[in-house]
């Protein structure tokens, strides 16, 4: 199933910190426009839809265990303009395999974990930015991240039997000796509400910011000016801005009606590689382009692993990713995925109960030049 894409990335060369504070630094959104008016809001918007993520190397597929989820709910104040929905995957194969329990095994478990097979989705690249929140996990005695511009994403689970059943964190009994810290993978579907708000906000006060505000000289003294002007209108645009925010939704992993998915699903997903800069500084698939639930429980096996993932991810690679309702296929598609877009659409292919029942048949001119017959 196709899935929402709605940010960019940026070369690690090209990456500026946008100079907010770290951390949860805005309450709400009414906070943010108090301490900075909508132009304040605008470089936030910029920020996180921009500027954050650095590019690793285009889409990359993986295939693993879903160890995790993290959804809006788990999130507070403005962090909730993030509404992508989150999947943290442990990597096959065996992704429990040598695991050891405790903290002090963090880092020996991360190191494991990037010496698998998919190891390098993982591992800390080069050349990368500092991250907003430097780790200082790798000060502590024994480390617990591999640098300061590298925390890495883990999840503690408390049953080392299986992820299908984990007990949950804020009842688990925490003892460091049946606690074990899973290195994963993680990904993110994109929600819809920083868009929303961002086009409301650009809307509003982009054609003030891209002229009075870019005059030389006076540019910022006028577009405090403006500012002033439009706080009697507050009220009324902050109503447009949460009404904005309103409309994205809290729940977006079932798009395109594909299903939901549950702890331990074997599945494979494809999107676009990058470090995340906004936090401590880890790599991702971001935005989840497709995901696909992995009926074959050998894939995770390392004997079968190299051949049937391969397998899986050349098929998984000529998928367009266009939504359900698309016209046309993204400009972007590679040749593979042209050519599937053009196979789905011959009419021979639009059947919906059966090819005997509502499907038609050819004629030999019009079949592709490269069919098998």
């Amino acid at each position: 199933m196709a899935a929402p894409e709605y940010t960019t990335c940026v070369d690690p060369k090209d990456y500026k910190d946008p100079g907010f504070p770290a951390g949860n630094f805005f309450t709400a959104l009414g906070s943010v426009i108090a301490q900075g008016g909508i132009d304040l809001l605008l470089k936030v918007c910029d920020y996180l839809l921009h500027g954050k993520l650095v590019c690793l190397g285009g889409d990359r597929c993986a295939m693993g265990r879903v160890a995790s989820f993290e959804t809006v709910d788990d999130k507070s104040g403005f962090e909730k303009i993030d509404n992508d929905f989150c999947i943290n995957l442990a990597l096959c194969p065996d992704p429990l395999g040598g695991l050891q329990a405790g903290k002090a095994h963090r880092l020996d478990n991360y190191n494991m974990a990037i010496a698998n097979k998919q190891g390098e989705l993982i591992d800390e690249r080069p050349g990368m930015p500092n991250p907003r929140t430097p780790s200082d996990g790798a000060d502590k005695d024994p480390p617990e991240a591999p640098s300061h511009k590298y925390a890495g994403t883990f999840v503690l689970i408390h049953t080392i039997l299986s992820l299908s059943n984990p007990i949950p964190e804020e009842i688990a009994n925490e003892s460091e000796s049946d606690t074990w810290h899973l290195p994963v993978l993680h990904t993110e579907i994109e929600g819809d509400r920083t868009t929303f708000v961002c086009a409301a906000a650009n809307a509003i006060w982009r054609p003030i910011s891209n002229t009075v505000c870019q005059i030389p000289l006076i540019g910022g003294f006028v577009c405090f000016l403006a500012s002033l002007a439009l706080l009697p209108f507050a009220p009324f645009l902050l109503a447009a801005l949460t009404a904005a925010w309103a409309a994205g939704r809290n729940d977006n992993r079932d798009f395109d009606g594909g299903g939901d998915l549950k702890a331990d699903d074997l599945v494979l997903i494809r999107g676009r590689w990058v470090y995340d800069a906004a936090h401590q500084g880890w790599n991702e698939l971001h935005p989840v382009k497709h995901i696909q639930r992995i009926p074959d429980e050998s894939v995770c096996s390392w004997s079968e692993f190299d051949d049937l993932s391969k397998r899986w991810c050349d098929q998984a690679e000529k998928i367009p990713h266009a939504p359900a309702t698309a016209s046309a296929p993204p400009k972007d598609s590679s040749s593979a995925q042209q050519a599937t877009w053009d196979a789905q659409t011959r009419p021979e292919n639009r059947w919906y109960f059966h090819p005997l029942i509502d499907g038609c048949k050819p004629n030999n001119d019009q079949l592709p030049t490269d069919i098998i017959k």
